[in-house]
Formats: structure tokens, sequence, C-alpha cells
């Protein structure tokens, strides 16, 4: 695409005050000539009339206006070296996050948060995702394409980890193996789960991440009182009974989250703290990390044309100051 465009062309509306700052020139100049020659000395000077230096002010305007739009034509193949982070998200797709202590439910918030931070991530960066119930599962392989991760993430529910329980050692395993075994220093494992671990081996897992060098967050859902979980049964809503009748009511594991952080050098962070907790945690501890080299190409670029109009807007503005008054005055 070789056709003039503007970088800044959506602020284009702004271009309807000309006519209003070259009304209010014009009067202010009139004004100006008729008490001159009302009560001031006579000149000698040739003075423009103030409809020609209206329409020279208004052309400065208008040229200084297409200059800050920022016209572009043309392009130019530039070398470009793409740096990244690769970024693997383990979540929590077992019952219990479909408890609905956070709104819509701890699972939808998960979802939500992850959306947040896809918008955040910079050209170079990777992102992965594997789900985890009783078992973990690759369900997104690290990949730059964050559109198609956007719409597969649309697709995770409760039932692609058939197997129920709650395994987070699995995950962790499963989010190591994804990881280049020579970019540990610009990979991160982010863990979005309500904590309530059935294996009992997360610690060991965080372990083993933590001596390849990977760092362990993780995202807390839920909160220390709990929620009962809402299951759909021959169509109807209800919620999900033990063994013993007794309604399920899921608790967040803060302690075991803030655990596994410890050991694998991470950060803990409750989901019901603020707004957006992965975008925070994504400003605060991941943007800052070493960004990996991983491709070296070439890119094409806009060719900035911003020189075509401000060349004949300072010969303009020359004359302007020239015939404005004269030398002498």
């Amino acid at each position: 695409m070789n056709g003039l465009t503007f970088e800044q062309g959506g602020q284009w509306p702004w271009l309807l005050l000309l006519p209003v700052f070259a009304a209010l020139v014009w009067s202010m100049l009139r004004r100006a000539r008729t008490a001159a020659l009302r009560y001031g000395a006579a000149s000698g000077d040739r003075l423009p009339t103030p409809l020609g230096r209206t329409i020279r002010l208004s052309l400065l305007a208008l040229f200084g206006a297409v200059c800050w739009l920022d016209p572009r034509y043309g392009e130019e193949t530039v070398p470009v070296e793409r740096r990244g982070l690769d970024l693997v998200f383990c979540l929590d797709t077992s019952r219990s996050m479909l408890a609905a202590d956070m709104e819509p439910s701890r699972l939808a918030r998960a979802k939500q948060d992850i959306s947040s931070v896809l918008a955040e991530l910079q050209r170079g960066d990777r992102a992965g995702l594997v789900v985890f119930a009783g078992e973990a599962r690759v369900w997104i392989p690290l990949t730059h394409d964050l559109e198609s991760f956007g719409q597969l993430l649309d697709e995770v529910d409760t039932t692609v980890v058939p197997k129920g329980g709650t395994d987070i050692a699995a995950a962790l395993r499963r989010a190591k193996d994804l990881a280049l075994p020579d970019a540990a220093a610009t990979t991160a494992v982010v863990l979005l789960t309500d904590g309530e671990d059935l294996e009992g081996s997360e610690l060991q897992a965080a372990g083993e991440l933590a001596a390849a060098g990977l760092v362990v967050h993780a995202i807390g859902y839920g909160n220390r009182y709990g929620g009962k979980i809402t299951v759909e049964t021959d169509g109807k809503q209800q919620f999900l009974r033990d063994g013993k009748g007794q309604e399920v009511v899921s608790r967040l594991d803060e302690e075991g989250l803030r655990k596994v952080c410890e050991v694998a050098h991470g950060e803990f962070v409750r989901a019901d703290a603020m707004a957006l907790p992965l975008r925070e945690l994504y400003r605060k501890r991941l943007l800052p990390m070493q960004k990996r080299a991983f491709e070296a190409g070439e890119d094409k670029v806009r060719l900035p044309r911003y020189q075509w109009v401000l060349l004949p807007m300072l010969l303009l503005l020359l004359h302007d100051l020239w015939t404005a008054g004269g030398r002498r005055r």
C-alpha cells in the first residue's frame, strides 16, 4: 500500500475549527486596521489588507495541522530484530472454578484477566495455555498469533479436561515442558486457580520449575469464606453436592498458593484485590523481564512526508513576517 495516509488521521475533526480561526483573525485585523486609520499617524509602509493576511495566517494554520496529522507516502524496508517474552498461562478448569463468589464465576473472571493481558503483549511476545483439572493438557502451544489465542481461550470451559480433581503439579510440569530449555530467563509461568489442590505435590513441582530457572506467579480466585458451585443437571441450575448430599463450598487456598510462589520466586495476587490483577502483575513483574531475541528479519514502514508541507509553511511564514508591517515597524 503506497497511497497517501495520515498516522493521526483520527484527529481530522480539529480541522473544522479552521473557519472559526479565520473568522477571529479577520475580525481582529479589521478592527486594528480601522483603529489605525482613524486614530493613528499616517504611515508610508504598504500594509497588507485584513483579508489578505487572514488568508495567509489561515494557510499557515492549515499547513501546521497537516504536519500534525503526520502524512505518510510510500514504503521502506528496514531490518528489524524482534524481542519478547514467553508467557505460559496455567488455567484451572475444575468445577470449583464455577463458584460464584466472583462474578460471573471464577473461571469466567480468569478468562477475562487473560484476555486483558493479550491486549498488553508486545509484538515479540508469545503466549501459551495449559488447562488442568485432575490432569493437565496443553490447550494452546506458545504462539505469536494472539488473535487465534483469544478465540481458543473463549472455548475453554470445565469440560475441556474430563478428569475431575485439581492437579496443580501436573499443570506446572506441563508448563515446564512448553518452555525452551535455553530461554528460562525470558519465560514466566502464571497460575490462575482457586488453589484447592487435591494432589498435594504442587510444592515439589514448583521446586522443579525454580531449579530450571522458571518463575511462577499465581492469581488466586475466590475468597476465604468460599462459594457454592453451580452446575447444570437435566437443564436445571443447582448447587453441587458431595457424596453425603451436602452442598460443596469451595474456598481460596491463599496460603498454599503463596508457598508455591515463594518456592518458584514469584508473586501471589488475590483476584479480588483489584479490577484486573493479571494486567497489574504483567506491568509490574513481567514487562520489566529480560526479552529474548527470537527473530531477525525485515519490516516495511510507511515513510513520513511532513517535509512536503513544512517547507511551504516556512516560506509562507517568512513572507508574512516580511510584509506584516514593514522593516521599520
